[in-house]
């Protein structure tokens, strides 16, 4: 497509090497990269506000196809703009192609940009996140919480504890993280409620644990208490076992 070469002409000028290594290494990334920053890229998409949903879509698949990362985030940063003719096609479209997501970025800007505003205005998706928070592949689990952004904003956080029930305990630290993001976010909009969830399950993942109660240092110390003390006690405990196995030894 015209506009797809005309992307990928402006990339080529703001390409940076330097940035461009930086940025594999940090995202830890599958694809090539330009080596051009976020701002830029978004100043990029918002010369293609005027097209019809179609050739978006069109755009779209040719430039997350592409094997580039900033291309993939072009793809999804025009989308965005069409953010008021999302309805479930778009929904249907973009899932079918998460699965070529392999960054937390790419997984983020998608789940709270694009899906999360689907969810927002059809509750009924609140099933299809739930199956996808049981995803083998993490990234479409971290896809499932994220995608809780906007229904949060909007003070609906019971769907966020629910796939946190099970999530918290994920064993993929991008997961661990973006859950407790959310369960931060949900403490915004309820702090007691939030609180008593993370009491509940206060042996989450730390990383999760970490980001869960960055606004309550508070419950945070608490819980590092209880554990603390938990430990002890466990410590104990497994000390008198043993004095008492080397006693019964002795006896015998």
């Amino acid at each position: 497509m015209e506009e797809v070469k005309i992307i990928r002409e402006e990339l080529k000028k703001l390409a940076n090497p330097s940035i461009a290594e930086h940025s594999k290494q940090y995202l830890k990334s599958p694809y090539s990269f330009y080596g051009v920053r976020v701002p830029e890229l978004r100043k990029i998409a918002k010369n293609y506000k005027n097209l019809k949903i179609y050739d978006v879509y069109n755009i779209f698949e040719e430039l997350w196809n592409s094997g580039n990362h900033e291309e993939m985030c072009l793809a999804i940063f025009i989308l965005e703009n069409y953010k008021k003719q999302f309805n479930m096609e778009t929904w249907n479209f973009v899932t079918n192609r998460i699965d070529k997501a392999k960054t937390w970025d790419h997984v983020d800007y998608i789940s709270s940009a694009i899906l999360g505003r689907i969810v927002l205005d059809n509750t009924n998706l609140y099933a299809e996140l739930k199956k996808m928070s049981l995803s083998q592949n993490p990234w479409i689990r971290r896809t499932s919480m994220v995608s809780n952004y906007q229904i949060i904003k909007k003070n609906k956080i019971e769907l966020t504890f629910r796939l946190a029930e099970k999530l918290c305990y994920d064993e993929d630290t991008y997961v661990q993280k973006a859950t407790g993001w959310m369960l931060r976010e949900a403490g915004k909009k309820n702090r007691i409620e939030t609180q008593e969830f993370i009491t509940l399950h206060k042996n989450m993942k730390p990383v999760a644990l970490s980001y869960a109660t960055e606004k309550m240092l508070d419950l945070r110390k608490r819980i590092k208490e209880f554990k603390k003390q938990q430990k002890k006690k466990s410590e104990e405990e497994s000390n008198e076992k043993e004095d008492a196995s080397e006693e019964n030894k002795t006896k015998n």
